[in-house]
């Protein structure tokens, strides 16, 4: 790395111009493995994607389903492992964190309580197939207290590629942790959605800067393609 100045003489504008530098370039890791690659859906489920039914609908998620649907079957083409996350609830909620309940994003809502949640239920349009596999996560993230990391490793998966909803909560918090238990992780820039376009895109740099390779869904399955034909990706 260039240094940048010698230590005790940063100035402010100097810091902030070489963050935001970062925020643009993101991060700059090795050749992605699309050969040992595992795309990770993440919580494509009614409650989020049925459009008009939930007080928690996204959207935008409604919006991505097509795309996400051509990079799911782009890595079923490549003989690629697809792992859908969803939540459960079948333990009424004790697995769950107890600071989940606390948060802004589930109060007031008791009186959907007996509709929403109580079953997995999978967008129609984004069904598993067969050889797909699904984890029931427990929280934000896909990787507490659920076998995802196992599976993985089971799968010799080096590279997890996150799609789903919400960016800036699920989808984050697991492509986090996925970098935090050693995965090369690339994210979805369009194949990911919130309720915020403002904080999707600040997610996608926060994650560009610290954690992941973000990535547009058609530079996804190009890599896998390239992979498949065994030109350099």
């Amino acid at each position: 790395m260039r240094r940048l100045t010698g230590l005790g003489n940063f100035t402010e504008t100097q810091i902030l111009a070489a963050a935001q530098q970062q925020y643009a370039g993101g991060m700059r890791p090795a050749r992605v493995n699309w050969s040992c690659a595992a795309l990770i859906v993440v919580d494509m489920i009614d409650e989020f994607v049925r459009p008009h039914w939930s007080p928690y609908w996204i959207p935008e998620a409604t919006r991505q389903v097509p795309k996400v649907l051509e990079v799911i079957e782009s890595f079923r083409s490549a003989d690629r492992p697809v792992i859908y996350l969803a939540y459960e609830v079948g333990l009424r909620g004790l697995n769950f964190p107890i600071g989940e309940a606390q948060v802004p994003i589930g109060q007031g809502l008791e009186e959907y309580a007996d509709e929403i949640f109580q079953r997995v239920a999978i967008y129609p349009d984004l069904a598993p197939a067969t050889q797909d596999l699904v984890v029931l996560k427990h929280c934000y993230s896909g990787f507490h207290g659920t076998p995802l990391d196992s599976v993985l490793k089971s799968l010799r998966a080096e590279t997890v590629v996150i799609s789903g909803t919400m960016t800036n909560f699920c989808c984050g918090a697991t492509a986090r942790e996925a970098f935090w238990h050693g995965y090369q992780v690339v994210f979805g820039s369009d194949i990911n959605s919130t309720d915020d376009v403002e904080l999707h895109q600040a997610e996608l740099r926060t994650l560009a800067r610290g954690y992941a390779k973000v990535m547009a869904a058609g530079e996804i399955i190009a890599g896998l393609s390239a992979a498949g034909s065994g030109s350099p990706a």
